[in-house]
């Protein structure tokens, strides 16, 4: 109700830009977009907050979606409609409101699920699928936003297979993840796969991203075998009750342009890299914004042509563009930090 009655105030309100430092002599891929929601705690108000970065430009436009400081401004991974040039911003209120990217202006919101602070489109754009820590949801992408079905099944990682015959839900709290048919909403199998914290689809199988303890499961759902590659980013002391203090542990996932590699963002510091071909882990490369200090990567997008990406500095509030083979930083976006960044064409 918050963010309907304020609809006309948000579509009204200027956008902000922010600038950033770079090497002019780099490309960064002129005219691709990454878009994400300001980071925000795992439950509570959130910031309100969206950016969207033209790669390539100078400024970064800043938009709002709800009031800061509420629950309708706490979002976590946006979802794209590529047909419609639609952003989906699922929050914590249960109601997602639909922008569209450059001029990041509402255009609607919708009643969807309580809690429900991430969404991804299906292949086919017919429906937006959004996760809470208990249930999965899907709404129909055209006007009216009608719900599809609501499964018991909840998490924070949601991924839809390339064919979009399949959805998989997991979560870093549950003990496997699980397969939904689509469009229909039946639950069909589960797979013995723990602590998903994201996921994403390489080469046939699905990457599932162990924040606890480093390990990074590798699932084929067709003939069910399911790979553990260990790595080093891990931290004794972990503590889901105060993820910012830990030093290493998975964040976001990235694929690269022909699936050959899987990325994942550390906390630690460290972008590690993954074969999609054999199964294996091929080593890690440091960032470094913070030369004194921690630099807790979360969000993570790799850029098209598959040499640079995108990436927050969790504890700075910052966003670098680096070079996926050596970590050298780019180009530094300050006063921006997004969980989960999303690529869009």
């Amino acid at each position: 109700m918050m963010i309907k009655a304020s609809m006309g105030a948000l579509i009204l309100a200027a956008s902000m830009t922010t600038g950033f430092s770079f090497n002019a002599h780099v490309p960064l891929g002129h005219g691709v977009q990454v878009v994400g929601a300001f980071s925000g705690p795992p439950s509570g108000p959130g910031p309100g907050t969206i950016v969207d970065w033209a790669v390539g430009q100078s400024t970064a436009r800043i938009g709002s979606f709800a009031p800061s400081g509420t629950l309708e401004g706490n979002s976590f991974y946006v979802g794209y409609d590529i047909p419609r040039h639609e952003i989906f911003i699922p929050t914590e209120a249960g109601t997602t409101v639909v922008m569209k990217p450059g001029t990041l202006k509402p255009i609607a919101t919708f009643s969807s699920l309580p809690g429900g602070r991430l969404a991804r489109v299906t292949p086919n754009h017919q429906m937006v699928l959004e996760l809470s820590s208990t249930q999965v949801a899907a709404y129909s992408t055209r006007a009216g936003y009608s719900q599809r079905f609501v499964d018991p099944v909840g998490g924070n990682a949601v991924i839809v297979s390339p064919n979009g015959h399949d959805a998989f839900v997991g979560g870093n709290m549950d003990s496997t993840i699980t397969e939904i048919a689509l469009p229909s909403g039946r639950i069909i199998r589960q797979f013995s796969v723990p602590r998903s914290g994201d996921l994403v689809w390489a080469h046939g199988q699905i990457f599932s991203a162990d924040i606890k303890t480093g390990v990074m499961t590798v699932l084929n759902p067709r003939t069910g075998t399911i790979t553990r590659i260990p790595t080093p980013e891990v931290d004794p002391s972990f503590s889901y009750s105060d993820i910012p203090a830990a030093n290493a542990g998975f964040m976001q996932l990235a694929v690269s342009p022909g699936q050959q590699y899987v990325y994942a963002a550390g906390f630690s510091g460290h972008i590690l890299k993954f074969s999609a071909l054999d199964d294996t882990y091929l080593g890690e490369v440091p960032v470094r914004v913070n030369l004194q200090g921690l630099n807790q990567l979360s969000g993570l997008a790799v850029l098209p042509g598959g040499k640079t990406a995108v990436v927050t500095v969790e504890n700075l509030k910052e966003t670098a563009v680096v070079e996926l083979s050596s970590g050298k930083i780019l180009r530094l976006l300050p006063h921006v930090a997004s969980n989960r960044w999303l690529v869009i064409p």
